[in-house]
């Protein structure tokens, strides 16, 4: 049988032009030499093919051993999900080769899936659809149930328009009212306001001069708190809003508890009149806390309890005391329903691997997410539509009483930038400051060469009316003016981290699903080399930069140490059940990369220790969250966010110095972008992303059935 360009083996689609299998309705990326061996088989369906074939056929002249077979066939079994014992595609005919046993046939047409009625897969674009291009946001929440057939929506209107940001919305318990902080043009804070539906009129509550964020009703309606912070702390506060909304302004407001100025604010959640639950740092990590209240003429806290072992990235309860909670676990984000009242009553619910920590917000029985549009679905999957955002979605929330959906919609400024800078005797200067691109598109992700010469970003086109989004990884010369493309992504690719070759020819490219590509600069090729694990650690360069380093996880859950070998593009097993490799702070810290799986653990461990008599731990820790720093052979570079203020360090490991060098703007809103650095080997050059302005407007979305 001649191999066709695409193929069906039992119900996996392997397309060899693209380089690609379609397993499980998701598309992912295979080796050309896994293919070429899959081709040879499918060529000679039903025989047993040897060893000597396959080393003639794939290696040509090349001396290889006989183990590169037989790496080579489980590589391709991973690739495939095909198991050993029983096979269902290749099977091993003892001490002669091995056979292709699937059942093969032609890829349905687009006419067979249409009469078939099989659903759509919807293509992630999302709020990293949009920010980063090909990183998918989940926003996570929990409705009242809507029984029978779908709920219908209709676009009703847009609240706001003003410049700046508005997030944070938060519906009162009777429907009436809509609460939201907006920010000013400058994003450096924000102001409390509320839309009353019944007037359709916006007003001002709180306008300080400080930043009052996140904003939650009382059960009762008859209260409202909010995080206010200014230059030098945060606290909880509250103010009572039992009269006409024209006076709200003018009622007294008083602090409830005090709170931690470095991290961002997280959604509170009053689920009774007596419990306020939030989340804090606690021992370097989340916690979730409750505040147990006192009622009279002023509401106290009487007492706070940290909950169970949690560590949330994000939460909320229901009125029957279901929480749903996501935590990350290593490369995954977990999403669970616990039982508020019996903490050991825990269900997960899903565990997917999402580049930003997910956001949502009140919820009963159903689950909103951004794909391509704004989606509803149930537990069980079935989704219905609502609404296609023309940019990111910053924040959404849902009229308890008649199931209206209000959400801030707008787009996001990201700019990639360099600094050249300079060591004296008075510190470090910055000698100067470039932007790498234009603002027209998206830029993040920078990362420079070890000698600084060349900078490398991933770029992505705004989001227009056709949805279309163009992810391109693009690299610029010191010596050049302009930056010159030399890739562009598959949607399917959800970029972990960019890293130069030490030569500077080729660009490695991590994903979120464990998978390796290479981009010459040269070629401008994007090219997969390393596929079909769970999980990767270590992955690193040989010093000549002819060979890719790397540990992986078997099935059997044991490391194996791999490497990919340039010249002869393949990958070949080196030794089972070794220790993860890790670095620890004693070792070359700038050799870490994010590929490690005790990276960020390490990174917090270190400059913990370091910044103490620096930087209370408490602004830190938060701040290592927002950007990871950048690692030189000398020391690192870190930015600090101080309230809304971010601020760029430098912690020298010789002299013990941490020595401040620039302000970088404000960071109003914690869209979930990721915001990286990358620092030349000598420190004398460093590139970062950076969040320039953000614009959102509420919009409201009526129930009509």
């Amino acid at each position: 049988m001649s191999t066709q360009q695409k193929v069906m083996l039992n119900d996996v689609i392997v397309d060899f032009v693209s380089l690609k299998i379609k397993i499980q309705n998701e598309w992912v990326d295979v080796e050309s030499r896994q293919l070429a061996l899959l081709s040879l088989l499918l060529k000679k369906q039903g025989e047993a093919v040897s060893r000597e074939q396959i080393m003639d056929a794939l290696w040509g002249d090349v001396i290889v051993s006989d183990n590169s077979v037989s790496q080579l066939v489980t590589q391709l079994r991973k690739s495939l999900h095909d198991n050993k014992s029983p096979p269902q595609i290749i099977r091993t005919i003892p001490r002669i080769g091995y056979q292709l046993i699937a059942n093969v046939s032609e890829p349905p047409t687009l006419f067979d899936k249409a009469r078939q009625h099989s659903p759509k897969k919807m293509a992630l674009f999302g709020v990293t659809g949009i920010v980063v291009g090909v990183i998918s946001t989940l926003f996570l929440q929990y409705l009242f149930t809507a029984k029978g057939k779908p709920t219908e929506f209709n676009y009703r209107a847009r609240v706001t328009s003003a410049p700046g940001t508005e997030a944070f919305l938060r519906y009162s318990p009777d429907g009436r009212y809509l609460a939201f902080s907006q920010s000013n043009e400058l994003q450096n804070q924000f102001d409390l306001a509320v839309f009353d539906q019944q007037s359709q009129t916006v007003h001002n509550i709180k306008s300080s001069g400080y930043s009052e964020e996140a904003p939650v009703w009382s059960p009762d309606g008859q209260w409202l708190a909010y995080y206010r912070y200014d230059p030098l702390r945060c606290d909880i506060r509250i103010i009572g809003v039992n009269n006409a909304i024209e006076t709200w302004r003018l009622s007294p407001e008083y602090t409830l508890t005090q709170c931690q100025p470095s991290s961002a604010p997280t959604r509170l959640k009053w689920y009774k009149p007596d419990a306020l639950f939030g989340i804090v740092w606690h021992d370097n990590q989340p916690r979730l806390m409750k505040y147990t209240l006192s009622l009279g003429d002023k509401v106290r806290v009487q007492d706070t309890t940290l909950i169970g072992e949690f560590k949330p990235l994000a939460f909320d309860i229901s009125g029957e005391g279901k929480m749903l909670i996501v935590e990350k676990q290593g490369i995954w984000y977990t999403l669970s329903e616990v039982n508020l009242h019996n903490l050991s009553e825990q269900r997960i619910i899903s565990r997917q691997q999402y580049k930003q920590q997910p956001i949502y917000g009140a919820f009963a029985k159903h689950i909103w997410s951004v794909e391509d549009e704004l989606m509803r679905s149930t537990l069980q999957g079935v989704k219905h539509s609502l609404h296609k955002p023309m940019g990111f979605i910053a924040s959404l929330d849902v009229n308890p009483v008649n199931g209206d959906v209000a959400h801030a919609e707008g787009l996001a400024q990201i700019n990639a930038y360099q600094l050249s800078l300079h060591k004296g005797s008075d510190g470090i200067s910055v000698d100067k400051t470039t932007q790498l691109a234009s603002s027209t598109r998206m830029d993040f992700m920078p990362t420079i060469s070890s000698n600084g010469e060349q900078v490398a970003f991933i770029s992505v086109q705004r989001p227009g009316v056709t949805r279309y989004s163009q992810a391109e990884i693009w690299i610029k010369h010191q010596r050049r003016k302009g930056a010159n493309r030399v890739a562009q992504l598959p949607s399917h690719i959800t970029p972990k981290y960019l890293q130069f070759s030490p030569n500077g020819d080729t660009l490695l490219l991590l994903d979120e699903r464990q998978n390796v590509y290479l981009i010459n600069s040269f070629s401008r090729r994007l090219v997969p080399v390393i596929s079909g694990f769970e999980q990767l650690n270590a992955v690193r360069w040989s010093d000549d930069s002819q060979t890719i380093f790397y540990q992986a996880k078997s099935q059997q859950g044991e490391w194996q140490d791999w490497q990919y070998d340039l010249q002869l593009s393949s990958n070949s097993l080196k030794a089972n059940n070794v220790t993860p490799r890790r670095l620890s702070p004693a070792q070359p810290l700038w050799q870490l990369n994010p590929s490690y799986i005790n990276y960020e653990h390490t990174l917090r461990v270190y400059l913990s220790a370091a910044l103490e008599q620096h930087v209370p731990l408490s602004q830190l820790l938060p701040s290592l969250s927002l950007y990871k720093p950048a690692l030189f052979e000398g020391g690192m570079y870190y930015i600090l966010r101080e309230g809304h203020q971010l601020s760029l360090y430098c912690y020298v490991i010789a002299s013990q110095e941490n020595i401040f060098i620039k302000k970088l703007g404000a960071y109003g809103l914690d869209i979930g972008v990721n915001l990286t650095m990358s620092s030349s080997v000598d420190g004398t050059q460093l590139v970062f992303s950076q969040v320039d302005g953000i614009e959102t407007d509420i919009l409201l979305h009526q129930v009509v059935n």
